[in-house]
């Protein structure tokens, strides 16, 4: 199985004034959710992931390729990724 640079066993939070990306990957391939807006409705689904090269990720639902994660860097507890094509910044906690 290819590495990525993902932090597993830790939580990746989007840095975001309104919405809210809470991403936490196993080292089993299971990434937990929670996906929403800030002082709104949010939702906790239950992916896999697929790692494509060292810097590449799918997350994978019932239906398929739910997201793909590109570019990812990590500078201390900062991970950068383009995520289906926008740049997204993320706190590693």
């Amino acid at each position: 199985m290819m590495k990525t640079l993902l932090p597993t066993g830790r939580r990746l939070e989007l840095v975001s004034e309104t919405v809210i990306e809470n991403y936490s990957f196993g080292p089993d391939g299971t990434v937990a959710a929670i996906l929403g807006e800030k002082n709104g409705p949010a939702c906790a689904p239950l992916f896999r992931y697929r790692v494509l090269s060292a810097d590449s990720i799918e997350l994978l639902d019932g239906d398929g390729v739910f997201a793909t994660w590109t570019h990812i860097e990590i500078d201390g507890d900062v991970l950068r990724a383009r995520c289906n094509g926008q740049a997204r910044v993320f706190r590693i906690g």
